[in-house]
């Protein structure tokens, strides 16, 4: 089930929890990485295998695509919870999804995603029935 979200803010020491609900459907093993549009993609351990399984199949003279690879690789950061159930969410990841302090954490449809609040609300101020029927629409025929 998506489209489930919730408010959250990191402490002192940049550390979050990821909310009880999520944290069943991910496991005890996942992955945060670099997300679309400013936030942070969190992997359950079988979708980060499908990544890098993903990213192996790229040919390594192709810049680009040896770019994006290392890029996706080097931004991604295997949690690890403290004893009180808190991750870290390191300065990279962090400074890619403009996170501060307060933090939206949404099941997307794909995966869990970390937002800093500032960025999700920036993403829909310009949101329009019209843009939602049409890219509707385009998924729909498209799938």
């Amino acid at each position: 089930m998506s489209g489930k979200s919730y408010n959250h803010q990191l402490d002192a020491k940049n550390r979050m929890r990821i909310p009880a609900k999520l944290k069943e459907e991910l496991g005890n093993n996942y992955t945060i990485t670099i997300g679309t549009g400013g936030c942070l993609y969190v992997y359950k351990e079988e979708q980060m295998q499908q990544v890098k399984k993903t990213l192996s199949k790229i040919n390594p003279y192709k810049v680009k695509e040896l770019t994006t690879a290392r890029f996706i690789l080097y931004n991604s950061w295997e949690a690890e919870e403290d004893k009180q159930g808190r991750i870290l969410i390191p300065e990279n990841l962090r400074k890619w999804a403009k996170i501060e302090k307060n933090i939206m954490v949404f099941k997307g449809p794909n995966c869990v995603e970390i937002w800093a609040e500032e960025v999700w609300n920036e993403q829909f101020k310009d949101i329009s029935f019209d843009l939602l029927a049409e890219a509707f629409e385009n998924i729909t025929n498209n799938g």
